[in-house]
């Protein structure tokens, strides 16, 4: 009985010390999985803010990076891009238009590229063990949500990790009485309500309640908004990430981060998720 007792603290003293290993010799911890979001407005503020922006996501020290509208770059680009924060695996959807893009610590594995039908299109790729489809919607254009649902449906009943994420482009009725108050938004509740319905968690919302805002930033001063004031009747969260009703019981935290600094680098703000 003791030596047993013996050896399973040894496997445990193991398995502990493994993990210090690997984390000393840079693997990552798939312990858990940071998972940021982030429409970067043409490509780092038409390229003008790549350095801030690289810098803040190095800081940040995510396992998994979602991008939105990555105009003017291709997956060359990207990838050099990703390794200024720790990044050395990449996937971009197309090189013209308004690109989404994937990025991770793990390989990445790309199951779809899909543009034709869609006005931005998607990406479909699996790391960290879990389906990540990067989405870039265009108002009205319900069809392209429903049909991804429908190509996520065997996913789930096959019992496999879906997140889906990126720049929704429509609301969330859990914001209704933040966008009532907002008299330059015309919410849209459709596209969030699918999946919703399709058993996806707001992982934001699951966890910060407050965060009721991602777009627009005060960088939108003086060409898109002109003033301030009016960058706060525009507000609204428009960029999500969900996840499948299973996976979501393992999120560890979920919110929108806003600073300064981040107000010069993108129209929008990025969000910020934990998986355990």
């Amino acid at each position: 009985m003791v030596i047993n007792k013996c050896r399973i603290l040894l496997i445990a003293l193991s398995a502990v010390l493994l993990t210090a290993c690997l984390s000393m010799a840079g693997e990552p911890d798939r312990r858990k999985v940071k998972i940021i979001n982030w429409n970067v407005l043409y490509g780092f503020n038409h390229k003008k803010s790549i350095k801030q922006g690289c810098e803040w996501l190095k800081r940040q020290k995510a396992d998994v990076v979602a991008l939105q509208e990555l105009n003017g770059h291709d997956a060359r680009s990207l990838k050099e891009m990703a390794g200024k924060w720790g990044h050395k695996h990449v996937a971009i959807l197309k090189e013209q238009g308004f690109p989404v893009g994937l990025t991770s610590k793990l390989p990445i594995e790309v199951i779809e590229r899909r543009i034709k039908g869609y006005h931005h299109g998607y990406l479909h790729c699996k790391t960290y063990d879990i389906h990540f489809i990067v989405v870039h919607f265009w108002p009205g254009k319900d069809h392209e949500a429903a049909e991804i649902l429908g190509k996520i449906k065997p996913i789930l009943d096959r019992k496999e990790k879906v997140v889906v994420l990126g720049d929704f482009n429509t609301h969330s009725k859990k914001d209704r009485d933040f966008l009532s108050e907002r008299d330059l938004v015309k919410p849209l509740y459709d596209v969030v309500d699918g999946f919703e319905k399709a058993g996806f968690v707001d992982l934001v919302h699951k966890h910060d309640k407050k965060a009721r805002f991602s777009f627009p930033s005060p960088i939108t001063i003086p060409r898109w908004s002109k003033t301030m004031k009016e960058v706060e009747a525009k507000r609204q969260r428009i960029d999500f990430i969900f996840a499948d009703r299973i996976l979501q019981k393992s999120s560890a935290s979920g919110t929108i981060l806003k600073s300064k600094e981040l107000d010069k680098i993108s129209d929008h703000y990025p969000i910020v998720v934990v998986l355990k």
